[in-house]
């Protein structure tokens, strides 16, 4: 038998992002990005559409509203997840791999079971009813501890398109999107199977390099330059933090007028503010967690300006996961304009 804690941890891993209003007090005063002086950098290149790559087999996503919009089923191996954000809403799409239990593979119609249980725990938490609220979770399949996180496209902005690759084993997958409105979370689910297919075994070649780990952040191993870039994201790790999610990232166009810390609070989704509707700053994609040892490739059209990378956790600029970066098309290209 589990232990309340891990229950609950597992439980938000999974679900509290669908239904928890979070009661934390968010900064209200926050710090602007010091960028006023590199603002002036001239876009120089103005392009209106980029054919991105495709690497090994592309999937058209479209979302119009609270729904995703994609095959029912797709091939097995390197994936292209090409994200269109046609609603008035921030979104992203994350990769869940349901488990097989006891020679049973898990699905969608079980999938869609869990809600109820979280719905009347997170009743009870919320009235100060902490006691009976666990003891609710009790009634969680046990097989909810086997999902795995497979990645996918990370926060996208409306009307903007993102593009992120990743290798998709054979099984039943749910794409699902837990970002606020009008402070309560909006799930939306699908399911997707992927069949054996031995045609898309070929990975990305990248033209930059990251790293994501615990203990180093978010690690950028080159200066990227205006252009088309496909960005290999190595999970070095991944293991929950203090809000029972892990690690991802998110890529983030900087204005004049962006706050910093306002953004870093919106990361988290237990602030009342955070995943909330309307986004703080213009999202233009990422990846969602992975497991420890995988590698995930952003394709991004970068425009000379100032950007950042930063991940759905906690407090991310004091673990490094926060890191603001200029784009320039010179020699003089480089990372880390303004504070990090």
């Amino acid at each position: 038998m589990k232990t309340q804690q891990s229950k609950f941890r597992i439980m938000i891993f999974l679900w509290i992002p669908l239904l928890l209003i979070g009661s934390l007090v968010s900064c209200k005063n926050g710090e602007k990005s010091d960028f006023s002086h590199q603002m002036d950098i001239e876009e120089r290149v103005v392009v209106e559409h980029v054919t991105l790559p495709v690497f090994g087999n592309l999937v058209e996503v479209k979302t119009t509203g609270m729904n995703f919009i994609l095959p029912d089923e797709i091939p097995s191996g390197w994936t292209t997840f090409r994200y269109s954000n046609e609603s008035q809403l921030t979104h992203f799409m994350l990769i869940d791999k349901l488990p097989v239990y006891k020679g049973k593979q898990i699905t969608y119609a079980d999938f869609e079971k869990i809600p109820p249980v979280f719905i009347d725990a997170m009743d009870l938490i919320n009235s100060g009813k902490s006691e009976e609220g666990f003891a609710e979770f009790d009634r969680l399949p046990v097989w909810t501890f086997d999902i795995i996180y497979s990645g996918g496209v990370g926060l996208v902005s409306p009307g903007e398109t993102a593009q992120t690759t990743v290798y998709v084993e054979p099984g039943t997958y749910v794409i699902e999107c837990y970002v606020k409105t009008g402070g309560k979370f909006h799930p939306m689910s699908k399911q997707l199977d992927v069949k054996k297919d031995s045609s898309y075994e070929t990975p990305p070649v990248s033209t930059l390099n990251m790293a994501i780990s615990r203990e180093g952040g978010i690690e950028m191993h080159e200066a990227p330059k205006a252009g088309l870039h496909t960005i290999a994201v190595q999970f070095k790790d991944q293991e929950p933090h203090e809000h029972f999610l892990g690690h991802d990232v998110n890529l983030v166009k900087l204005e004049k007028d962006t706050d910093l810390n306002e953004l870093a609070s919106w990361m988290n989704w237990a602030d009342p503010d955070g995943l909330n509707t309307p986004a703080p700053v213009k999202f233009l994609g990422g990846t969602q967690e992975m497991p420890e040892g995988n590698t995930a490739y952003i394709t991004v059209n970068l425009k000379p300006g100032n950007y950042a990378w930063v991940a759905e956790v906690p407090n991310p600029r004091s673990k490094n996961m926060l890191k603001t970066f200029t784009v320039s098309q010179d020699e003089n290209g480089r990372i880390g304009g303004g504070k990090d």
